[in-house]
């Protein structure tokens, strides 16, 4: 508790900080700059105002008169000195504190990479093939429900709690699965585009059942976890259980190198390997 108040007040301060350079640099900038606008001479003057001047020309002046009235743009004196000094101190305050890295701007990139990872990089046709599911939108959407879910339970590490960051990212990559199966289901259904909304909304109720269900297969045994994914991924149609214990080792070992991968190479900068389907030696 004590540790989350001074981190609270930490906040605080720095964002104060934080406010009373920028409020201190743009009163610099606004009393330089008209005061040497006031003694400029008239012949630039004009030529700042004049439309028939090229716009380089009248942009170089308007570089001079700024440089002039802001002499830290040029490291010419002490303000420049002053500038740099307080710019990188609160750069490295920032950076120190984590917040460039955890900021939500950068969260959300980086959802939107994880899931791109998976429509990208998982190789959809080894699971067509070995498992002898038809390559349609339907069976599409279970191989991509079943990863999409492994990086729900990874985000979920950084923090569940309300405007933690692996809540705001489970958010994020849900969010970019959806607009990607919406924009695909469009595609599909050209000819029939009020057929998409419903579709959608089952999925989406399918989807939220599958998450409680394959939540409950991962933190329990084997035999729960191929419950899971009999029911769903098979849909209750696997006539080679040798399928069914491929794919339960398959989730097992996934879940294992995502556990295994850092905040940085997960949060920051997503570097997620999606493994094979089947295992192969040395891996």
């Amino acid at each position: 508790m004590m540790a989350s108040f001074l981190t609270g007040k930490t906040v605080a301060f720095a964002n104060e900080l934080f406010h009373t350079v920028l409020r201190i640099n743009s009163s610099r900038l606004s009393i330089n700059l008209a005061h040497q606008l006031s003694t400029s001479s008239t012949q630039d003057l004009h030529l700042l105002k004049s439309p028939s001047r090229p716009l380089q020309t009248r942009l170089a002046l308007l570089s001079t008169e700024t440089a002039r009235a802001y002499p830290a743009a040029t490291g010419t004196n002490q303000t420049s000195v002053s500038a740099e000094t307080e710019g990188g101190f609160l750069k490295r305050f920032i950076k120190k504190m984590g917040w460039l890295d955890n900021s939500k701007v950068r969260l959300r990139m980086s959802s939107c990479y994880l899931y791109e990872s998976v429509a990208d990089c998982v190789n959809y046709n080894e699971f067509f093939t070995y498992f002898n599911m038809p390559n349609s939108f339907n069976t599409w959407f279970l191989i991509t429900e079943l990863h999409v879910w492994m990086l729900l339970v990874r985000a979920m590490a950084e923090g569940p709690e309300k405007d933690a960051a692996g809540r705001f990212m489970r958010n994020c990559i849900v969010e970019t699965m959806w607009n990607d199966v919406t924009t695909r289901a469009k595609q599909l259904a050209a000819d029939n585009p009020s057929a998409v909304r419903p579709q959608i909304q089952l999925l989406s109720e399918q989807f939220q059942a599958t998450l409680m269900a394959y939540d409950e297969g991962i933190s329990s045994d084997d035999k729960v976890l191929s419950g899971a994914l009999w029911r769903r991924f098979f849909s209750s149609r696997c006539e080679d259980y040798e399928h069914l214990e491929l794919l339960v080792k398959y989730v097992r070992r996934q879940m294992e190198m995502l556990d295994k991968t850092d905040r940085y190479n997960f949060a920051i900068k997503p570097t997620v390997k999606w493994l094979p389907l089947i295992e192969k030696p040395g891996l």
